[in-house]
């Protein structure tokens, strides 16, 4: 796996059927849990915001069902720590249903449809996050989003993805027929993978795009977490 090869998914299809889309995005879900990339982040965002006396603006790109904000938003609660938490995705059926679970969980998350490719993110937000999302994008697409959350950020960028490996396209291919029944994830886990770039590419695209400085930690089981402070 030298290459990257990158295909285009069934959950990035606007037109997918919302019966299919809900299954897939809770198929997501528990694929996520597995790889303990949740929690990890958590701790990134709770570290910054712990150094706040405010409430810390955190903004989640490609936020697909809210999983990030609304589990953020339960620890939060929990931990006693101040957050105004977003989300936003190019998939308005995505949208509504993460409005709907904010609803059903009482969390005060907002919601909004935004096309980070199209536009640069509106207003401006202690942390910017992303998870799964990079490879789903050409190079220079990549570099364009990067460079869009460092503008919208004024203290840090968080981004979560896949590292490409023959290993790790053998464990997300056998972790998505465990989880979940889901036709769409069944055929999106492998493509994910396969688009997914290695640490040493990531990083060199944060550096284009002006990241200087940028470094990785672990982001979880066959993932890694890029993490870039603004200078002061």
């Amino acid at each position: 796996m030298h290459q990257r090869l990158l295909t285009p998914e069934r959950m990035d299809d606007p037109d997918l059927d919302p019966a299919l889309l809900e299954p897939a995005l809770d198929g997501l879900r528990r694929l996520n849990a597995l790889s303990f990339a949740q929690p990890l982040l958590w701790r990134v965002v709770r570290e910054e915001a712990r150094l706040q006396q405010r409430p810390v603006r955190v903004l989640d790109l490609a936020c697909a069902g809210g999983d990030f904000a609304l589990d953020a938003a339960a620890r939060a609660a929990k931990q006693g720590i101040l957050l105004d938490l977003h989300g936003c995705d190019i998939n308005p059926a995505s949208i509504e249903l993460a409005r709907r679970r904010a609803a059903s969980q009482s969390r005060r998350c907002t919601f909004f449809v935004h096309d980070a490719i199209q536009s640069p993110l509106p207003g401006e937000y202690d942390i910017v996050t992303a998870s799964l999302f990079l490879h789903h994008l050409t190079e220079e697409h990549v570099t364009l989003v990067l460079r869009r959350m460092a503008a919208a950020a004024k203290r840090l960028v968080v981004v979560n993805d896949l590292v490409r490996s023959r290993l790790n396209l053998a464990l997300v291919t056998l972790a998505s027929r465990l989880v979940t029944r889901s036709p769409v994830v069944h055929t999106d886990a492998a493509l994910s993978v396969r688009a997914a770039f290695t640490k040493h590419e990531l990083l060199s695209l944060a550096e284009e795009a002006g990241l200087s400085g940028a470094s990785l930690r672990l982001g979880g089981f066959g993932r890694t977490m890029l993490v870039w402070r603004r200078p002061a």
